[in-house]
């Protein structure tokens, strides 16, 4: 077998260092050159390493401009960053290891923006009003992690759109996913089946069990879409659904996205897609088209690497949006050393040389600012979310169309 440079005559004889280089070959990345980005590209290679070895086969990942960690420290130790998209040749596989959870956003039209007290009220009763979904008893989130319930007003809705966008005088956003069953998802990570690779152990279901967890992940797909619906029935009351797109989980059979739409997304509907960064920036609602372009490809450096690797129809239709900024890890390392281990990847973060004399430690902390660190899990470093740069980015590199701006007014985290 051929995969790129490397001709393989059986998998059990690829070396970790082959498989790294597969996995960095069929890596795009359109991500920032921050240390977040970086810390998700480095621990990718593991992850799409370990597929590629599981599959005896092709995999790919492509990042968008919001390339980030993730803080689910499973998905984490597994391999995995977050803000772009994987994909797999064979449809008869999954990997639960993804985790998978039906996050996503409802975009709503109001005409009329109830008072903040009223709002505040309804969002803290939720839990004594017991609200059921497909009899189960859903436990408001709205204050978890960054799950929120946020209202705007428009300041500017292209007037070129079909329907009635430009109609609405408020706007708001539930972003949420379906906890009530997300841990049915996640338990398969811990019981699949364990394949044991160059790069460390991973977690495969084929057949049947492939087909019972894909029925099961559709099942929590549609309910977390039916539970934003209904949490914001219980708080808004009064709302005109716009779009109710999912930006975690599983695509098809053999893609995942984590933390960014289909632009085409296969549900159908009108294709308007917000992206949120901060509670202090304006939220931006586009219009998705099919990306990635020749000319783009070109610019990025990928073309030719694609065409190599038989990726380029991939990559004209990989369909990326961001649904956020991703986390920008606050603090100024420059190298990362990555060290596989039992317990996972550790990765030690460090800066070109260390401080020598004492003009050279930071005068208001008295700490050197090139001490290192290695860590297991970033979940525990400081952070703050990205802000327009990744909206900038997009536009950039043609993702979609800006038809829509909206500042926000209010945000629930109750």
């Amino acid at each position: 077998m051929v995969l790129g440079d490397l001709m393989i005559d059986s998998f059990s004889q690829v070396s970790s260092e082959e498989l790294l280089q597969l996995a960095e070959e069929r890596i795009f990345s359109l991500g920032p050159r921050d240390l977040a980005s970086a810390l998700s590209y480095q621990n990718m290679r593991y992850g799409l390493g370990k597929m590629i070895y599981a599959l005896e086969d092709d995999a790919y990942c492509v990042f968008g401009p919001d390339a980030t960690i993730t803080r689910n420290k499973g998905r984490w130790t597994s391999g995995y960053g977050y803000g772009g998209v994987i994909h797999w040749e064979d449809e008869d596989v999954v990997f639960p290891d993804l985790r998978p959870n039906g996050c996503g956003m409802l975009l709503m039209g109001l005409h009329d923006l109830p008072a903040r007290d009223e709002l505040v009220k309804r969002a803290a009763q939720l839990d004594d009003r017991n609200p059921v979904l497909d009899d189960i008893e859903v436990e408001p989130d709205l204050g978890a992690g960054n799950h929120f319930l946020e209202f705007y007003e428009p300041m500017q809705i292209s007037k070129e759109l079909p329907g009635k966008l430009s109609s609405y005088d408020y706007f708001a956003i539930l972003h949420g996913s379906g906890p009530e069953l997300k841990e049915e998802i996640y338990s398969y990570a811990d019981g699949g089946n364990k394949v044991e690779t160059p790069l460390g152990e991973t977690t495969v279901l084929h057949g049947d069990e492939a087909d019972g967890y894909y029925a099961k992940w559709e099942r929590l797909e549609s309910f977390s879409k039916r539970r934003r619906e209904l949490l914001a029935e219980k708080v808004v009351e009064t709302y005109d659904p716009i779009s109710n797109y999912t930006h975690q989980g599983l695509f098809s059979r053999n893609e995942a996205r984590l933390g960014c739409y289909d632009t085409m997304d296969r549900s159908g509907g009108n294709h308007l897609f917000p992206l949120t960064l901060r509670w202090d920036t304006p939220v931006y609602i586009f219009k998705g088209e099919s990306n990635l372009s020749e000319e783009v490809l070109q610019r990025l450096g990928f073309l030719e690497r694609a065409e190599r690797l038989g990726l380029e129809e991939d990559l004209k239709e990989i369909n990326i949006l961001p649904h956020g900024g991703g986390y920008e890890i606050e603090l100024d390392y420059q190298n990362i050393e990555v060290t596989n281990t039992e317990l996972g990847n550790v990765f030690t973060l460090s800066n070109p040389e260390p401080a020598v004399r004492v003009d050279e430690v930071e005068a208001e902390t008295g700490v050197t600012e090139f001490g290192g660190m290695s860590i297991t899990n970033p979940r525990e470093l400081p952070y703050t979310y990205r802000g327009k740069m990744v909206v900038r980015k997009a536009m950039e590199f043609d993702l979609s169309n800006l038809v829509g701006k909206l500042r926000p007014l209010m945000t629930l985290k109750i």
